[in-house]
C-alpha cells in the first residue's frame, strides 16, 4: 500500500522522534553509569588524612649574644641546651595547615610573616593557614626589642629561613596518619603572680614613664612579703594535648599546651627552658627518638599573669626539669584516654584587627630623656624607673595604631584559638568556655608579639603588665575585642563542612 504524502510526513516525524528519544535514553544511561562509577570510585578511595613533623635547630653559633625576657641587659656566652623550631603539617585531602612553635621569648609578626611567605613558596600552603608561636623561654636570643635587651638583627635573619625550613620539612614528611586529643590538670606549677597589696606598698615608678598613676597590684611579691593580700585573677591549669600517630599507631607528633610563664634556669646561658625538656621527656616515655621522625611540641597557653611559683608556701621549689616532668605525667595520662580518628576535617580562619596604641605624650618623652641623660648616660638601665624611662623614649615615634592577627583552627572536634599577646588566664578560660568545641587549646604569642593583654578592670589595679612599654601598649579596651573575635573565629571554623 502506498502512503499518501501527508501520512509519509507524519511517519517520518514519528521515526525521528523515536530516534531522538532513544538517543536521549542512551545518554541518560551513560550519565547514570558515570555517576554510579564515580560514586563507586569515591567510595573505594576516601580522603586520606596525612601529617608530617620536623624539628630544626636554631641555636646561634656567634657569642656573646643578648637574650630576651629580662628588664635589664642580659648576655649569654654559652649554650645550656639547644633551641629548636618544631613544626607539624596536617592535611585532610583538601586543606593543609601548618603549626610551628619557636624556642624564643618573642618573635614579631614581620619575622613570622617572612618565614611563612618563604614556606608558602615551596609548600603552597596559604600564609593564612600557618600558625607560628613562641614558647616564651626567657633564655633565648633577643628576636624582639623590649626592655633592656634590643633585638639581635643577625639572629633574626638567621631565624627566618629556619622557621620556614621546619614547615617545609614537615610538609615533605607527610604520611597517612590519625589524630586524637585529651586533657588533664596540673595545678602544681601555674599560679597567679599578680597580687593586690596593702596601700602604698606596690612598686610604682613615675607615671610619666608608665602611664599608670595608681598601682595596687604587684608582680611576684614573695612568700615573706606580709603586705600581699590576694591574687588578682584565676589561672588555667589545663594540660591540653593533640596527638598524631601514623596510620598503624606509631607516635608521629604531639602538640601540647600549658599556661605557665616559664620555669627558668639556674645559670647564665641559652636554654629552651621547660618547653623543650617536656618534649624530651615525652619522646623518652613514648619510646621514640626525638626528631626521627617523632616531634613533640609544647606551646604556651594564657600565662600573662601566671608563673610556676606558689607565693603562699615557703621555700617553693621549681625548675625546668620539675615542671617538665609534672606536665608530661599529666599529658601521658591524657593520652591513655585519647580516641584516635583516621580522618578529621580541617578548617582555619584568620582575621586582622587594628588597635590604638597607648603612647607617651611629648612631655613624658622629654621628662624621660632628661632623666636618662642625668642619671643613666650610656650605661645599661638597672632599675624599674630607669628601664621605663628608656621604654618611654623608645616609643616616642611609634604609630598611633597597630594591626594584629587572630586565628582559629579546627581539627575535627578539637579547636585552637590564638592571640599574639601575653594573655591573662581569665581570658583564656573565657575563650574556652565560649568555644563551640568540646576541647579547645588557646595559644598565646602566636603570629606576632603585641605585648600584655590585661582585661580592662586590671588597669585599675596597675602594676607590671599594665605599664606602658613595648611589652604592653594596646588600648585599654583591646582584651574584650580580641576575646570576642577569637570566639567568633572558632564558631566560624566549627560551621565548616565535614566532607
Amino acid at each position: 500500500m502506498r502512503m499518501k504524502s501527508n501520512d509519509a510526513m507524519i511517519y517520518t516525524k514519528h521515526i525521528k522522534t523515536r530516534s531522538v528519544q532513544n538517543l536521549e535514553f542512551v545518554a541518560c544511561l551513560s550519565i547514570l553509569s558515570a555517576m554510579l562509577i564515580g560514586s563507586t570510585i569515591s567510595h573505594a578511595a576516601p580522603a586520606i588524612f596525612r601529617a608530617g613533623s620536623a624539628m630544626v635547630d636554631i641555636t646561634p653559633t656567634n657569642f656573646p649574644i643578648r637574650t630576651a625576657g629580662n628588664l635589664t641587659l642580659t648576655i649569654a656566652n654559652k649554650v645550656l641546651d639547644p633551641l629548636n623550631v618544631r613544626a607539624v603539617v596536617l592535611d585532610d585531602g583538601k586543606t593543609q595547615v601548618a603549626i610551628a612553635v619557636v624556642d624564643s621569648c618573642m618573635v614579631d609578626r614581620e619575622t613570622m610573616d617572612a618565614a611563612k611567605t618563604e614556606a608558602q613558596r615551596v609548600t603552597g600552603i596559604p600564609v593564612a593557614r600557618m600558625l607560628i608561636s613562641s614558647t616564651h623561654t626567657h633564655t633565648a636570643p633577643a628576636a624582639y626589642s623590649c626592655h633592656g635587651n634590643d633585638a639581635e638583627p643577625g639572629y633574626v635573619e638567621f631565624l627566618i629561613p629556619r622557621i620556614a625550613q621546619a614547615i617545609i620539612e614537615a610538609w615533605r614528611n607527610r604520611v597517612p596518619a590519625r589524630v586524637g586529643w585529651g586533657k588533664g590538670d596540673c595545678p602544681q606549677f601555674v599560679h597567679c603572680r599578680r597580687w593586690i597589696m596593702q596601700p602604698g606598698t606596690a612598686s610604682s615608678p613615675p607615671v610619666a614613664f608608665t602611664g599608670q598613676a595608681t598601682n595596687i597590684a604587684m608582680m611576684n611579691p614573695g612568700y615573706a612579703n606580709t603586705n600581699k593580700i590576694r591574687q588578682t585573677g584565676p589561672v588555667d591549669t589545663a594540660v591540653t594535648v593533640l596527638s598524631i600517630q601514623t596510620a598503624d599507631g606509631r607516635p608521629l607528633a604531639l602538640l601540647a599546651n600549658y599556661s605557665t610563664h616559664y620555669a627558668g634556669v639556674s645559670e647564665a646561658g641559652l636554654s629552651a627552658d621547660y618547653f623543650a625538656e617536656f618534649c624530651r621527656v615525652m619522646a623518652k616515655e613514648l619510646g621514640v627518638e626525638e626528631g626521627k621522625p617523632f616531634v613533640a611540641i609544647m606551646s604556651n597557653g594564657t600565662s600573662g599573669d601566671a608563673n610556676c611559683i606558689d607565693f603562699t608556701k615557703p621555700n617553693w621549689k621549681n625548675d625546668r626539669f620539675m615542671v617538665a616532668r609534672a606536665v608530661a605525667d599529666v599529658a601521658l595520662v591524657a593520652l591513655k584516654d585519647a580516641r584516635y580518628q583516621d580522618w578529621v576535617p580541617l578548617a582555619m580562619a584568620e582575621q586582622k584587627k587594628s588597635f590604638k596604641v597607648r603612647l607617651p605624650s611629648k612631655a613624658d618623652v622629654t621628662e624621660a630623656r632628661d632623666y636618662l641623660a642625668k642619671n643613666v648616660g650610656d650605661r645599661p638601665t638597672r632599675t624599674w624607673e630607669e628601664n621605663y624611662a628608656r621604654e618611654t623614649v623608645k616609643m616616642a615615634d611609634w604609630p598611633a595604631k597597630k594591626e594584629i592577627k587572630l586565628q582559629a583552627l579546627r581539627i575535627g572536634d578539637f579547636g585552637i584559638g590564638t592571640t599574639p599577646c601575653e594573655t591573662y588566664g581569665s581570658t583564656g578560660l573565657a575563650i574556652k568556655k565560649a568555644s563551640p568545641f568540646a576541647l579547645t587549646m588557646v595559644i598565646e604569642l602566636a603570629n606576632g608579639c603585641n605585648g600584655y593583654l590585661p582585661p580592662p578592670d586590671q588597669f585599675e589595679l596597675g602594676g607590671y603588665t599594665t605599664w606602658r612599654a613595648r611589652s604592653s601598649y594596646l588600648e585599654v579596651g583591646a582584651e574584650p575585642k580580641i576575646k570576642d573575635t577569637v570566639v567568633s573565629l572558632l564558631k566560624k571554623v566549627a560551621r565548616s563542612k565535614k566532607r
